[in-house]
């Protein structure tokens, strides 16, 4: 498979390595600073790709899917923060007759924890006694917080347990709403990912935890997904490629 890379930074070079490792070709490699707004996603840059996977950021992600639509070419997401527009970009990708897949978080240990929480929240949530929360953890270089994983555990969350209305982020003073769901995010150092649901009871805790080590998970699933839309038209989430592959 011939893949485009848009975004060039330390997560497009992991996406590179782990790409070539499994026998894919790089034929395009696009940087985010060589790219105000986009002049570089031509056809003529892109020429010869079969998927772009793009981990940008989310104020050139819209502009970007929406120009490799244009192009022809299938993409990936990895880039978090712009789903709000999710309905701008189907539109263009329903039009081009392209295929697009995204996900806030493309390591597939992450979609294995979702799942896990998800039942341990279920249980637990037959337990008035116990109470649920949510901790991320990223490098200090992370601009959005919590992050998109977070905001997509918190909603799975809120799904599963009767007695939370909402889900926030944990900032402020006074007394906490036990109606909401508390999310808590850290930045610091080189921190590659941590997300854990704690459930609090009076005697115990229980935990639920990922951590990641590095970017290779988020890779490996970035160009697993690049392989499986390829070919496939219209816009899709890691759960219909997982339920397609775990079926």
């Amino acid at each position: 498979m011939k893949i485009a890379l848009v975004g060039y930074g330390r997560m497009g070079r992991v996406v590179e390595e782990v790409a070539e490792a499994g026998g894919h070709e790089v034929v395009a490699r696009i940087d985010l600073d060589e790219n105000p707004p986009d002049q570089q996603l031509t056809p003529e840059k892109l020429k010869g790709a079969e998927v772009a996977i793009e981990f940008t950021v989310p104020e050139a992600a819209v502009s970007n899917l929406e120009r490799i639509a244009a192009c022809g070419i299938d993409a990936v997401s990895g880039t978090t923060g712009w789903f709000d527009r999710l309905d701008e970009v189907r539109r263009t990708v329903e039009i081009a007759g392209t295929g697009l897949i995204y996900a806030p978080n493309f390591s597939l240990g992450v979609q294995v924890f979702f799942r896990l929480a998800r039942l341990a929240a279920g249980l637990c949530d037959r337990l008035d006694e116990y109470d649920v929360y949510l901790t991320e953890a990223h490098h200090r270089h992370k601009l959005d917080h919590p992050s998109g994983t977070a905001r997509q555990v918190a909603e799975m969350l809120l799904g599963e347990i009767s007695s939370k209305e909402r889900w926030e982020l944990g900032t402020g003073q006074g007394a906490l709403d036990p109606a909401a769901l508390q999310v808590t995010s850290i930045r610091a150092g080189e921190i590659p990912g941590m997300h854990a649901v704690g459930l609090e009871g009076p005697d115990d805790r229980i935990e639920v935890r990922h951590e990641a080590r590095g970017r290779r998970g988020l890779a490996r699933g970035a160009v697993a997904a690049a392989e499986w839309v390829r070919g496939r038209k219209g816009v899709f989430t890691l759960d219909d490629m997982l339920a397609d592959k775990w079926s």
